[in-house]
């Protein structure tokens, strides 16, 4: 592993959710998509489908995590999220499907065959939320700092409720004329406390911290500009899908640039 200056690996953010979203020019007729079953290759565990409404989903396990179809009026989506599991199995409050990396990968190997399968699309969009443990609330302000160095002065010690939204488009360079990108990111630091309740004989209630989970945050929402006009042409969509998750890991590693 390599580093970019001093911030840490771009593995060491952990994704607790990721999702790659269209916007079609064309209403999806969920009656007949078999999208599931093309491109997973196993039937989903789980299927909602509401017609009328023009809402379909289908969800299931693939490779460890959970694995979501959701399609309703004008939207597409492909979302990767955390099976549950029983409290006492959680070693940390904070939600991980593993590293940004790994879990991309995954993502990867149901989105970019499916988009052979697309229908005509006229926005696209890759996004995640990913999670820095840190030991603690101030040592996540250090480290925030770090990766909005050339944009935000931070005082680590007297600071609180610290959140930082930015956008910072850029052209494409798929080669889709007048394309644009939006680069939307959102920092802060969280902590997430383990408590236990106990109901006594009398009704009555006693909570008990188990410990608390601090963590740099960064959502991440790369997506083609909602002005562009007409259809992304089909022949990009593989290319656009790698620029945007790109997008998404040079912010991961080298912060708000």
């Amino acid at each position: 592993m390599t580093t970019n200056g001093n911030l840490p690996p771009i593995d060491v953010w952990q994704a607790e959710a990721m999702r790659v979203t269209v916007f079609p020019s064309d209403v999806v007729p969920t009656d007949r998509t078999s999208w599931w079953d093309d491109i997973v290759g196993l039937p989903p565990e789980t299927v909602i489908a509401r017609p009328k409404v023009g809402q379909y989903q289908a969800r299931g396990d693939f490779e460890g995590r959970l694995l979501a179809l959701q399609i309703q009026p004008g939207r597409v989506e492909w979302v990767l999220g955390p099976l549950a599991k029983p409290m006492e199995d959680e070693e940390s409050a904070l939600p991980s499907l593993g590293p940004f990396p790994e879990v991309l990968q995954s993502l990867s190997k149901i989105v970019i065959p499916w988009l052979h399968l697309a229908p005509a699309l006229q926005r696209f969009a890759f996004g995640a939320i990913l999670m820095q443990p840190v030991d603690s609330i101030r040592s996540g302000y250090t480290l925030i700092q770090k990766y909005l160095a050339s944009s935000v002065r931070l005082d680590t010690e007297a600071s609180t409720d610290f959140f930082y939204q930015i956008n910072r488009p850029r052209p494409s360079k798929t080669g889709i004329p007048s394309l644009r990108l939006n680069r939307l990111t959102k920092w802060s630091v969280q902590v997430i406390r383990r408590m236990t309740m106990t109901i006594g004989s009398e009704g009555g209630a006693a909570t008990r911290t188990l410990g608390e989970d601090a963590a740099c945050r960064l959502e991440l929402d790369m997506n083609t500009v909602p002005d562009f006009s007409g259809v992304l042409p089909a022949e990009h969509l593989e290319s656009l899908l790698l620029e945007l998750t790109d997008l998404g890991r040079e912010i991961a590693q080298k912060g708000d640039v």
